[in-house]
C-alpha cells in the first residue's frame, strides 16, 4: 500500500519545484536570538573569615554576606496548588554554591536604570553582576559605588506576614520592578553545565505604582543588551 503524505509536505515540495526554492537546513553552534528578560539572584553565603563553619550554620542574616549575578535562564511553570518558578544556575559559581547550600534566594526584575547608569560606560552594573565572580570583586561596595545600595527586602505588612520575614534572605539591588522569593523544591536537575532548580515562590514583593501599570512592563531584556553592547549574541557579557 503506498504512503500516503501529509498535505502540508505536499504544498512545500510543489511551492519548492515550481519557483526553484531550496529548503536546506544547516546546523549552528549560535544560539536563537530571543528576547527575555534580565534577571539578578540574590543568595546567601559566608563571609570571609575564618569562622565559616558557624556562619553556614547560623540563622542570623547578618553573619553572612549577600551576593549577586545576572540571571536569564528563568521561567514561571506552575500557578497551582503553588505558583512555581524554574532557575538555571551554571555551576561553580558562587551563586550556584550558596542556592544550593541555603536552598533559597530572592530573584528581580531588573530595569532600564540597571543597564543605563554606569561611569565611564552604560552598562557597568550588569558587567559587574555578571562577568565578575563574588568571590573575587566586593559586589556590594561595588554597587553603592554606582548608585544602587544593596538594602533589605522589606513591605508593608512586615510586622504580620511571614512571608515578609527577613531572616535569611539575602539583601536585594533597589529599583527593580519585581522581587521574587524562592524556595527550592526538591534537589537540583543536573543539566551538565548548568543545574535548574524548581522553586516554590515564597512571595512577589513590587510598588503599588508598577502592580498597577495597565501597560506591558518596561523590563530590561537581552536585545536592549546586546543592541548596547554589553552582551554578545551568546548571551556573555563583553568585557
Amino acid at each position: 500500500m503506498p504512503t500516503r503524505l501529509h498535505p502540508s509536505i505536499l504544498l512545500i515540495a510543489s511551492f519548492s519545484m515550481i519557483n526553484n526554492v531550496s529548503l536546506a537546513l544547516q546546523t549552528t553552534t549560535i544560539p536563537p536570538l530571543i528576547d527575555v528578560p534580565t534577571f539578578s539572584l540574590s543568595t546567601l553565603g559566608p563571609k570571609k573569615n575564618d569562622n565559616l563553619t558557624s556562619q553556614l550554620n547560623s540563622k542570623d542574616v547578618s553573619a553572612k554576606k549577600s551576593t549577586m549575578n545576572i540571571l536569564t535562564y528563568a521561567s514561571p511553570i506552575s500557578i497551582k496548588p503553588h505558583r512555581m518558578w524554574s532557575v538555571s544556575l551554571y555551576k561553580g559559581t558562587l551563586s550556584h554554591e550558596n542556592f544550593a547550600r541555603e536552598r533559597r534566594g530572592v530573584l528581580q526584575l531588573l530595569s532600564p536604570a540597571h543597564a543605563a547608569r554606569g561611569d565611564p560606560e552604560a552598562g557597568e552594573l550588569i558587567r559587574l553582576l555578571g562577568g565578575c565572580s563574588g568571590r573575587d570583586v566586593d559586589k556590594e561596595m561595588r554597587c553603592a559605588d554606582l548608585g544602587f545600595e544593596w538594602t533589605s527586602l522589606e513591605c508593608e505588612n512586615d510586622a504580620t506576614n511571614m512571608d515578609c520575614d527577613r531572616t535569611d534572605w539575602p539583601k536585594v539591588l533597589p529599583s527593580c520592578l519585581y522581587y521574587l522569593k524562592l524556595e527550592l523544591v526538591g534537589d537540583l536537575i543536573d543539566c551538565g553545565s548548568h543545574e535548574v532548580a524548581l522553586c516554590r515562590v515564597v512571595s512577589i514583593i513590587s510598588d503599588d505604582e508598577v502592580q498597577s501599570a495597565s501597560e506591558e512592563l518596561n523590563y530590561i531584556s537581552t536585545r536592549k543588551l546586546r543592541n548596547m553592547g554589553i552582551i554578545s549574541e551568546l548571551g556573555r557579557v563583553v568585557e
